[in-house]
């Protein structure tokens, strides 16, 4: 998991590449997109303006699409494990996995307005947001450094 203070630092570290040039335009553009609404890019990149309503109860599990969260007002808590068990299958179709834990290797990290997050495909996250929360969630394909097909 990596914490970005700003989008500035985004830029800085993660530009100049298709995929992370489209994630900053897409959270760019999420400040004029209704709340709950998906949009993508083929299959590359997927994203979504949520709210307070994103409270999750399981630890996920991502194999194909790094998490990337945006905070655009409030807070969001989010629950870090590297070290997890199966509580379910794991679903092709929706690329996610329900996961526990392993005792003693969750970390919580919050993040404010303005700040980013990215998770790794090796790390199960869970959202809890504040009840003022407004953020950007992004699916964005570990595959490759391009979005190739776009």
């Amino acid at each position: 998991m990596r914490v970005f203070t700003d989008l500035g630092q985004v830029r800085t570290l993660l530009a100049g590449t298709k995929k992370w040039d489209r994630a900053l335009q897409a959270i760019e553009a999420a400040t004029r997109a209704p709340t709950g609404i998906a949009f993508s890019v083929g299959d590359s990149l997927t994203w979504r303006r949520i709210d307070a309503g994103e409270r999750e109860t399981d630890l996920v599990l991502r194999r194909r699409y790094q998490r990337v969260v945006h905070c655009l007002a409030g807070s969001v808590s989010i629950d870090v494990s590297r070290c997890t068990r199966p509580v379910g299958p794991y679903s092709d179709l929706n690329d996610r996995q329900a996961v526990s834990a392993v005792e003693g290797t969750r970390t919580t990290c919050v993040i404010t307005a303005g700040q980013t997050v990215r998770v790794d495909i090796d790390e199960a996250t869970r959202l809890v947001p504040s009840d003022d929360f407004d953020g950007v969630l992004l699916h964005l394909t570990v595959e490759g450094r391009s979005l190739p097909n776009k």
